[in-house]
């Protein structure tokens, strides 16, 4: 459930919109009721069309909507003045070849064979030759790539050693084996969130030993030996912090903090960040005489606080921490209740044999929380220290986009309702899969249709959906029917927002339809018929100045157009489908592609012309959301 909060008529309006696949909120710039009204207004014009064209009446042109295809899809052409062109070969093209591209700007990896050897390709730069590349990180490919698409690393097998390589580096060289058995288990790459580092957990033998070990190898650099668990990262990638197991040479355990690959010097588990990445939070379990198990909440391995159990939950920001503490009494009655840092929330205890605490979740900003509890078949929210009325079912827990209010989704007495903050919206029945209810200042009202794929605008200020029509689908945009807009069969169910809100786009057919088999772009409030499909790959340049889609042409040929005028031809090598990242906009407004010829695959970028836009095409903004 998000929410955004805007200024009305010198009244401040609260507005939600609650879907089972997509709970959101938005702020629009007119009331739904004015909405309904004019979505009605549209559908009785359209039926009056409908019927008008039956009678013989010839049905006026829409202003914008082209009535013959508007795309080049196999002439000659000449890209527009001012479109700039650039071709970079990445990799030959050679028989059983293996390929992978980046997330981001379309870097490619291509493995191939050199002679008895073989060898990885990245960006047409040969790496040295190995006998083999092991297939490994979390999606068991050759070669991986950081989250910004600008970093590889691939490991590789030479003689009876194990080579890991970061952007065509050696990182490190070791001849460790597991059970004398080289494989791509030993060095499962995985590069941290902001891309700065590699990791991986190698499995071995140590010298003179019979047992296995697995040791956490950070940017080249081997932890201490034993049985590791997966890291815990700092939110901003930056640190790491796990827990292992040594054994030692009589097989004792002894159980060890690692943070950043030394031992911290104290012990903890289940270790975990705070929001600034700064400091770490740990459980550490104590055997007392007398009193059995308990466990201590520690920061940086000092005591915060003690009870029988303890779940933390570390705030996005800062270094706060919300936990939920349970406590046994010697007449062994469970109490849970919430914690704040090392204090007890009055009046937030539980029943911990009947019941307990669930969730705790954050707002966007961090400064509140809010905690799900249950006693038998009774629910209710805590929200930063305060209770909530009591229901049989609550979820959907969350807050507001500017962190002002909880939103949550309760259920009682056969009716369900919409709690934002203290206020209860009216009770409706049980939500419907394929409906969604607006909640404007605590009040619910049900729409008058059906819809799927509920989506906002990156800029939070319209929202777009697909209604179910009479055997076919439309667009609703911001709650009103868009007449121009019709999905058809055979027509990908996908449609973009360009980044900036402003434009709204998908393909189509004609509405009502033409006969005929051409598609068209629905595009701002109006149909622009292109020709025969295929198209494909609907994308708004990262400025949103300009859109760029495909047209297939045959087999693996397609032409790239942008704002409508064709710019280049391409083909591609493998299923577009597989090959993630070959489609990419950068942050600057250009266009890279993954293309072919008869010898390479090769990067194109495209600058596109100032001479056309995506107003030039449709003449406006988004014009239906302006009714």
């Amino acid at each position: 459930m998000l929410s955004h909060r805007i200024r009305h008529a010198n009244t401040l309006v609260t507005i939600a919109v609650l879907s089972i696949a997509f709970p959101a909120a938005l702020a629009q710039k007119e009331s739904v009721w004015q909405q309904m009204k004019d979505a009605a207004k549209q559908t009785a014009q359209q039926k009056a069309q409908q019927k008008a064209q039956q009678a013989g009446v010839p049905n006026p042109t829409k202003p914008g909507q082209a009535q013959g295809p508007a795309a080049n899809v196999s002439g000659a052409f000449t890209p527009p003045p001012g479109t700039k062109i650039e071709q970079q070969v990445l990799a030959p093209l050679v028989s059983g070849a293996r390929f992978y591209v980046s997330p981001h700007g379309v870097h490619l990896a291509a493995i191939e064979n050199s002679g008895s050897r073989v060898v990885v390709i990245y960006d047409n730069v040969t790496g040295p030759k190995f006998d083999e590349i092991f297939g490994g990180g979390p999606t068991g490919q050759e070669v991986v790539f950081s989250p910004d698409g600008l970093r590889y690393a691939y490991c590789a097998r030479s003689g009876n050693q194990f080579v890991v390589l970061v952007d065509g580096k050696e990182l490190i060289r070791s001849s460790d084996s597991f059970v004398n058995h080289l494989s791509g288990d030993q060095c499962a790459l995985s590069f941290t969130s902001n891309s700065k580092h590699l990791y991986y957990i190698s499995r071995y033998n140590p010298p003179n030993r019979n047992n296995g070990f697995t040791r956490v190898v950070f940017d080249g650099k081997p932890g201490p030996d034993g049985v590791a668990d997966p890291p815990a990262f700092s939110p901003d990638g930056d640190h790491y912090a796990y827990v292992i197991d040594e054994v030692d040479t009589g097989n004792r355990d002894h159980y060890v903090l690692i943070v950043d690959g030394k031992p911290a010097g104290y012990q903890g588990g289940s270790p975990q960040w705070s929001g600034d990445s700064k400091h770490l939070f740990t459980i550490l379990r104590t055997n007392l005489p007398g009193r059995g198990w308990v466990e201590d909440l520690q920061l940086d391995g000092k005591a915060v606080m003690r009870a029988t159990s303890i779940k933390a939950f570390p705030t996005p920001i800062g270094d706060g921490i919300v936990s939920v503490a349970t406590v046994v009494s010697p007449t062994n009655k469970a109490t849970s209740f919430l914690v704040i840092g090392n204090k007890k929330v009055p009046g937030s205890d539980v029943d911990g044999t009947g019941g307990g605490i669930d969730q705790v979740v954050f707002s966007p900003d961090g400064k509140h929380y809010a905690a799900l509890c249950h006693l038998q078949q009774t629910k209710w929210v805590v929200t930063d220290g305060k209770k909530g009325l009591e229901y049989s079912e609550v979820d959907h827990l969350s807050f507001t986009a500017d962190s002002s209010k909880v939103v949550y989704q309760a259920g009682a007495n056969n009716k369900h309702f919409i709690v934002e903050g203290e206020q209860e919206s009216d009770g409706f029945n049980a939500l419907d899969t394929n409906q969604h209810f607006l909640v404007m200042d605590g009040k619910s009202q049900r729409t008058s249709y059906s819809g799927a794929d509920l989506t906002f605008s990156p800029d939070g200020v319209h929202y777009a959906y697909w209604k179910y029509e009479g055997g076919g689908q439309q667009i609703v945009l911001d709650g009103v029917p868009q007449p121009a807009s019709s999905l058809g069969e055979n027509v990908q169910r996908k449609f973009v927002f360009s980044p900036d809100g402003k434009h709204l786009a998908h393909f189509g057919v004609p509405n009502p339809p033409s006969g005929t088999t051409d598609v068209g772009i629905f595009l701002d409030g109006k149909f622009i018929l292109l020709g025969p499909r295929p198209f494909l790959n609907l994308s708004f340049t990262a400025d949103s100045k300009h859109v760029a889609w495909t047209h297939t042409l045959q087999n693996q040929d397609f032409r790239v157009f942008i704002d409508g005028k064709p710019v280049v031809d391409g083909s591609m090598a493998g299923s577009a489908d597989t090959m993630h990242g070959w489609w990419d906009m950068t942050p600057d407004g250009t266009l890279l592609f993954l293309s072919e010829d008869d010898n390479s695959l090769k990067r194109i970028t495209i600058t596109p012309s100032d001479a056309t836009s995506v107003a030039s095409l449709t003449g406006a903004t988004m014009s239906a959301a302006n009714h």
